[in-house]
């Protein structure tokens, strides 16, 4: 199987996050210490961060394709970006390299249509919920977003932003995670996903009143069966 090449630095707690489960998987399909061969290129978060508060999209995009260039020049037969909100720089990563982007999108998608759910909720970053391609490969699969309520997809962009990319776990961080799968569930989502590198760091949570799907661990399950079916 050709190396994973993997973006990362976005924040580099969640890119730790991705590659450690990337090995995990690893080891338990291929058996022990068959870890998965990988290239990570790690990208300086806090520029990122600055470009993205004055709304300069195109610098931040052109930052990440050019880091998916070098992950494939490397050597990398699939590169998959470890951030939900940097796939915003998909259609760009894409014209950059030649070899497929691993999309997290897609992977989610995969991840409901595989347990039968119609209704998805979807928490993120605010950058992710008002990304069009996520509704968009979830509505081309038979599934029907569900969006969390302004004030709670607010709380939800502020837990992440302020204490999860840092590498902070508050006690209250739990509990806004559960209540916002409540409110959720209320709205007749079947599932919710967490469409966001950092959430799972709060799993698991034992009350959820619907399933919820890992968004760091389908993807990373996609990279693998993806490049499986290269080699």
């Amino acid at each position: 199987m050709p190396p994973i090449g993997m973006v990362g630095g976005m924040s580099w707690h969640s890119t730790a996050h991705y590659y450690r489960l990337l090995n995990e998987i690893s080891e338990g399909r291929y058996g022990p210490r068959m870890n998965a061969e990988s290239i990570l290129v790690t990208l300086p978060f806090a520029p990122l961060v600055w470009a993205m508060e004055r709304a300069d999209r195109p610098t931040v995009a052109g930052r990440i394709a050019l880091a998916a260039g070098r992950a494939e020049r490397a050597g990398a037969g699939g590169v998959l970006l470890t951030a939900f909100t940097a796939h915003f720089a998909a259609p760009q990563v894409r014209e950059a390299i030649s070899v497929p982007l691993i999309d997290a999108f897609d992977a989610l998608a995969e991840a409901a249509v595989d347990q039968g759910v119609t209704r998805l909720g979807v928490l993120g970053t605010r950058h992710t919920l008002a990304d069009p391609q996520l509704a968009v490969r979830l509505r081309q699969a038979g599934i029907l977003p569900v969006m969390p309520m302004p004030g709670m997809a607010n709380r939800i962009d502020t837990l992440i932003a302020e204490e999860l990319t840092a590498g902070t776990v508050s006690e209250g961080a739990g509990e806004t995670l559960d209540a916002a799968v409540e409110a959720m569930a209320r709205k007749g989502a079947e599932a919710v996903a967490l469409a966001c590198t950092e959430l799972p760091l709060l799993l698991p949570r034992a009350a959820a009143p619907v399933p919820l799907i890992d968004g760091v661990r389908t993807h990373v399950v996609h990279a693998l069966n993806t490049l499986e079916r290269m080699e």
